[in-house]
């Protein structure tokens, strides 16, 4: 049976992402060089054989961000951690936008609000102890992960309210791009500053590559604006 385009597609992003992991697990730096950089483009080449509409140029935009910020890490520059969060801090400004987009056409509901509320004092929470993790031994990036904590958290509880006040496609790809991306930062802050588990590092790049499905999906998934 002859595959699809997009089968085709997504079949390379899943083959990259697993050998790109692998390579992660194995530490063999040649093999990293060659599959991550490949994984931005096949997810790239996924959306554009399963989008329905014309191209959404911000959404590349985000795609673009991130794989600078995923060139930055294979360069392993010395307290490379604020230059990293530039690109990938731009890109969750770029999709806090069309999340706040989505929020306004949702119903207002109390309780809705509320849980969201919750979410995001939880969210504040774990920045803070996150923040106490580094404030004597990298004082430099109190103020910039504080900003870029506060920014993924409101992230989140919108993302949040919109699954609640509309269980729809695009609303649970939202969702789950915004849990994916979450952990995966929260478990980069807690290898590079607390715990040098090697395993925390395997699985905070791999929710950043199953991260990448969603927001596609995502994208595809809800009207253009």
């Amino acid at each position: 049976m002859m595959l699809s385009t997009k089968q085709i597609a997504l079949g390379l992003y899943v083959f990259c992402s697993i050998l790109a992991v692998i390579a992660t697990i194995v530490d063999d730096d040649l093999m990293i060089l060659l599959v991550k950089p490949a994984v931005i483009p096949a997810i790239l080449y996924y959306y554009l054989t399963i989008k329905k509409t014309k191209i959404n140029w911000f959404f590349i935009s985000v795609l673009l961000l991130n794989f600078i910020g995923d060139t930055i890490v294979l360069l392993e520059i010395k307290d490379q951690t604020l230059i990293i969060m530039i690109p990938y801090f731009i890109s969750y400004l770029l999709l806090l936008r069309f999340s706040i987009l989505d929020l306004r056409k949702m119903r207002i509901i109390k309780s809705g609000i509320l849980l969201a509320a919750l979410i995001f004092g939880f969210l504040m929470y774990v920045l803070y102890e996150l923040v106490q993790m580094f404030a004597d031994t990298n004082p430099e990036l109190i103020v910039p992960v504080i900003v870029y904590g506060i920014v993924l958290g409101l992230f989140g509880c919108i993302a949040v309210y919109c699954y609640y006040a509309k269980i729809t496609a695009f609303t649970f790809y939202l969702l789950m791009f915004v849990i994916t991306s979450i952990v995966s930062d929260v478990f980069y802050m807690l290898f590079h500053f607390l715990f040098q588990i090697p395993f925390l590092n395997y699985f905070e790049f791999a929710t950043q590559l199953v991260s990448y499905y969603f927001v596609v999906k995502y994208f595809v998934s809800r009207k253009n604006d």
